[in-house]
């Protein structure tokens, strides 16, 4: 095979994904057409004031950071083949343990001592949450997809009432916990303005190529992810596999949740929910299971969120605008995906020939695959 030959499907993945990104700002254009706005105003002044002013890139970068850790999680999870719905209530535990211990322990202990206990109670906490459904999905095959989701609401409740009675600040009247004082939360990188959260985001994305890349567990995760019944019949732990895959997710995922109140917010408030969750999906399938494009996949939706914020006031755009055009591209990339398995029918054949060499590190279960394989994979297929 020619190097010529291999450059479509080489590039085929990330084309797939920016028409499926162009595609929805068209759709989305239309929307606000619809609406009686101008969407070359609208978008004229998205890009102007997230891109182009140092507030909207400061602020862009500094949500950028927990957006890195749930989708580095989320990755694992589905190049495994399983389907972690509850990233948004791991991480509300998650950052409910993290503000609880680091508020406890704040003036007490040296601050990196106190950054480090409130990472390891946010990791608890989003493990703890994922133990259930995994153990529900490994003891008695409980499709992940219904468990993770429903513990989304149970997380959101028991947050709820644990901040607005056992770990509540007494001396105000909100709901919340104990404020960290500013001076003990992440310090800025270089005076930046941005903390350095961003680095543990980019640290965690590194370690999780690494980890896909050059260990027998990432390669056996991606072998589980691809096909079960191979997995099984090669004899690997497959129920260890995805316990492990759906509690370092949540892991992840409540280490995101410490990186927000241990940078940002400085407090857990009753019913916080960044929504986080259903970015990382529209991330990683955008990156299409790539580790290291979650990176600048990650920017440009952290921009989308933070100019949306910026021009909705002003022009009178709705403030969902943004949650809707990440539906729209994942629903055009559905599309596109289709549309690239017609035009390249031997696209799956011809990676697999060329291996990690072309394309950097395994490739996950969506490239060339069917858009949404892993929820056939949920559905049957399992013993």
């Amino acid at each position: 095979m020619t190097r010529g030959a291999l450059v479509p499907s080489r590039f085929a993945p990330v084309l797939t994904s920016l028409a499926a990104i162009v595609a929805a700002m068209i759709l989305g254009g239309v929307f606000l057409a619809m609406r009686g706005k101008d969407p070359l105003a609208a978008y004229g002044m998205l890009f102007s004031r997230g891109l182009g002013t140092s507030y909207g890139i400061t602020e862009t970068l500094i949500r950028m950071a927990p957006l890195l850790i749930v989708s580095a999680g989320l990755l694992i999870s589905l190049r495994a083949g399983v389907w972690n719905i509850g990233i948004d209530g791991q991480l509300m535990v998650g950052a409910l343990f993290a503000g609880v211990v680091a508020s406890a322990v704040a003036g007490q202990i040296a601050n990196p001592l106190m950054w480090l206990a409130a990472a390891l109670a946010g990791m608890g906490g989003g493990l703890l949450w994922a133990l259930v459904p995994a153990i529900l999905r490994v003891r008695w095959g409980l499709n992940e997809i219904i468990t993770t989701l429903m513990m989304n609401y149970v997380a959101l409740n028991v947050t709820s009432w644990l901040v607005k009675g056992p770990v509540k600040d007494p001396n105000v009247v909100p709901p919340q916990t104990r404020l960290i004082p500013q001076e003990m939360r992440l310090p800025d990188i270089a005076g930046s303005g941005v903390h350095i959260g961003l680095l543990v985001g980019l640290v965690v994305v590194l370690l999780v190529s690494v980890l896909f890349r050059n260990t027998v567990v990432g390669f056996m995760l991606d072998i589980l992810g691809r096909n079960r019944q191979a997995a099984i019949h090669a004899g690997m732990p497959v129920n260890r596999l995805t316990l492990v895959a759906l509690l370092a997710s949540g892991a992840l995922a409540g280490l995101a949740g410490a990186n927000d109140i241990l940078g940002v917010k400085g407090l857990f408030q009753g019913n916080w929910n960044p929504g986080y969750g259903f970015a990382a999906f529209a991330l990683v399938y955008l990156a299409r299971l790539h580790s290291l494009w979650i990176i600048p996949f990650a920017y440009f939706l952290s921009f989308l969120a933070i100019g949306g914020e910026m021009m909705a006031r002003p022009l009178g755009i709705p403030t969902y605008f943004v949650e809707m055009l990440e539906g729209l591209m994942l629903l055009c990339f559905a599309v596109a995906t289709y549309f690239e398995r017609i035009r390249s029918p031997f696209g799956r054949a011809e990676e697999i020939e060329t291996g990690p060499a072309t394309a950097g590190e395994p490739p996950g279960p969506l490239v060339g695959d069917p858009v949404f394989e892993p929820v056939a994979r949920s559905a049957g297929g399992r013993p």
